[in-house]
């Protein structure tokens, strides 16, 4: 069964929770990059910052020195990298998210995106079940 490590990337561009919005901006940009993770001097992940928290940027002038932690999401899914694909393939499916921290033993070592998981179908990988269907049965009755 594949698993998160084969498919993760282990260089995740990270931002730290007192970096500026204007910092994040400048890192997200320069990645090519929608969101990212905030990650603390540990490597633990602390939050989530995306675009849509740093639109603040463009209207608010005083948002651009604004620490990161006063806009980050808290609420964090992740993943652990001995995890199978398809949980990750669950979670973006329920919660439809782009990118999910990869953490070991409480420290992220890499991401995972959907961009991943689709360049991992081109191997021949046979679908996944549907994560509803595995939820709520009876909705595989209908499909």
């Amino acid at each position: 069964m594949p698993i998160i490590r084969d498919v993760m990337s282990n260089c995740a561009v990270t931002i730290r929770p007192d970096d500026s919005l204007i910092d994040a901006v400048r890192v997200l940009c320069e990645h090519h990059l929608s969101s990212a993770p905030v990650v603390s001097v540990d490597d633990e992940v602390v939050g989530f910052i995306s675009e849509p928290s740093l639109m603040d940027v463009l209207f608010d002038k005083n948002a651009r020195c604004a620490p990161v932690s006063e806009f980050m999401n808290r609420d964090v899914y992740v993943v652990g990298p001995d995890d199978s694909i398809a949980s990750a393939a669950t979670m973006f499916a329920l919660y439809g998210v782009r990118r999910l921290p990869v953490v070991e033993n409480g420290k992220l070592v890499g991401v995972v995106t959907r961009r991943d998981l689709l360049q991992y179908s081109l191997t021949g990988a046979g679908p996944f079940n549907d994560p509803l269907v595995e939820l709520i049965p009876s909705i595989g009755e209908y499909a």
